[in-house]
Order: structure tokens, then sequence, then C-alpha cells
């Protein structure tokens, strides 16, 4: 088998092991090959670590991806997390060039029926431009109804997130899982597969929040589709993965702030994949 290849586009934060850092170990350490494009450079995440710093590189991103059509990369995947408006829309103009067969978009704009300090209506519109491209989708509950231009409610009843996922599907014709849906004392990913199957997982939720874990879930998530398995046993995988992650966190005493511990990830989800 020949080593798949990805595109990593989102954030990287210089502290907290978020965004771009769980996802790039991650995607190496289970062997595929990272092509990595970083859509701003921050001192730290933006959750609770102090006025942060925020460098945006969307203005270098057209000559990265030129230099790349130089080299005749033909990445099997992209994984598009945190852009901003300006890498949104670089790839809203680069995405057509590309031709990978898995294009998962996380559309990080908000969460608890709000979004995000300075992602405003325009953001919204391009990310749903982008979805039309997504073979994947992965938004929470917020996210997935400010693609559908909906009212902001935050579902948590496992029918109606179900039905929204639903809709997605049938809007963006992309496979969507809509992620970290509250379901008594567990969390769940409620999704729609490409060919139209329902799709529901669970496991059990710690207590406490804990920065990176939507961001280790898509990386998983779209390392185990690159290696082949259904959509099902890829959110399976991105949990376990989240969850080992979470674990570590705690046994090592670890202010969540900080972001995950990626200690034994690897190693256990390498055991679930070809």
């Amino acid at each position: 088998m020949s080593t798949k290849s990805i595109v990593i586009s989102q954030d990287l934060c210089g502290v907290g092991q978020v965004s771009m850092g769980v996802a790039l170990p991650l995607v190496a350490g289970l062997g595929l090959t990272p092509y990595v494009l970083p859509t701003a450079l921050l001192s730290s995440h933006t959750g609770g670590l102090g006025a942060n710093t925020y460098l945006d590189l969307s203005s270098e991103m057209p000559g990265i991806l030129k230099h790349w059509q130089q080299l005749q990369l033909n990445p099997d995947g992209i994984y598009l997390g945190y852009l901003g408006q300006g890498a949104a829309d670089q790839w809203e103009r680069w995405l057509p060039k590309f031709q990978s067969h898995l294009v998962l978009i996380d559309p990080v704009m908000g969460d608890d029926g709000k979004r995000y300090k300075g992602f405003d209506s325009q953001y919204v519109a391009t990310m749903q431009q982008l979805a039309q491209r997504a073979t994947v989708l992965t938004p929470n509950a917020t996210e997935a109804q400010l693609l559908l231009e909906e009212p902001l409610t935050a579902p948590t009843d496992p029918k109606a997130v179900s039905a929204l996922a639903r809709r997605l599907y049938t809007q963006f014709n992309s496979a969507v899982l809509i992620t970290g849906v509250p379901y008594h004392n567990q969390v769940a990913v409620i999704g729609v597969d490409a060919q139209g199957g329902s799709l529901a997982l669970a496991q059990p939720k710690e207590p406490g929040h804990y920065f990176g874990t939507g961001d280790l879930f898509a990386a998983a998530l779209a390392s185990a589709l690159l290696k082949g398995q259904t959509l099902r046993q890829a959110a399976a995988i991105g949990m376990i993965a989240a969850r080992i992650a979470i674990k570590a966190t705690l046994a090592t005493n670890t202010n969540p702030k900080y972001g995950l511990n990626l200690t034994g990830v690897i190693s256990a989800i390498s055991k679930e994949l070809p």
C-alpha cells in the first residue's frame, strides 16, 4: 500500500497542544505524509491564556500553493480546520484546483448557540462555499446551524441532531458528523455517511473542558479514512483518540488550558488501522 498524503491547513499555536500542534504529530505518527499549510501563528490558543498574539499567514498561502503546484503534489486528502477570513478566502480560490478524494472540513466558527468572537456573516458565507466542496463535514451543532442559516438553538436531543445532520447532508451532498453532542453522561457523534446511512456513536464524558479534542478527533478521522476505514470505523477511532488523550491529560495533572497530552494515542489507534 502506497503512503497516503494529506494537506493540513489550520492555525499553529506556540503554546497549547491544539490545532496543528495535535494534528501534525498524529498524522505523521500514523504513517501518512503531511503537507502543512498554517493559516496563522499565535503565541497561544485563544481559550483563556491571556492576550495572545496573532499573525495572519493568509498572504503567504498563494506562493506556497503555487510552489506545491510546481512540485506536482497530488495529496490524497485535505483537512481544513480553523482558517480565519483571509485563509478561507484563499481556500475558496484554491480548493477547486485540487483533485483530492477526501476533503474534510471542520467549520470552526461557533459553539453553544453563538458565533465565536470575530466570525461574522461574511465568514459564514465563505464557509458555506467551502462546504460545497467537502466530502466530510465535522461541525458541532451550532456550526451546523450556521451552515444551514438556521436559528442558533444548539440542539442536544439526539433526534433533533440527527435531523440536523440529515439536512446538512442534503444541502451539501457530503458525509456529516456532528460532534460534541451531550447525551446523559456521555458525549456523542451523530451523522450521515456518504451513502445516506445514519450513524451515532457515544462514549463516557469526562468532567471539564479539554482544548484540542475536536482537532484531534478530526485529524484521527481523516487519517483513518485515508487508510480505508468506513466513516463509522473512522469516527470510532477519532473518539478513542480523544478519550485516550483526555485520560493522559488527567493522569499528568496538566492544566487542560494547555491542551492535550498525546501519550499513548498514536500507539493505541495504530492497532486499529491497517
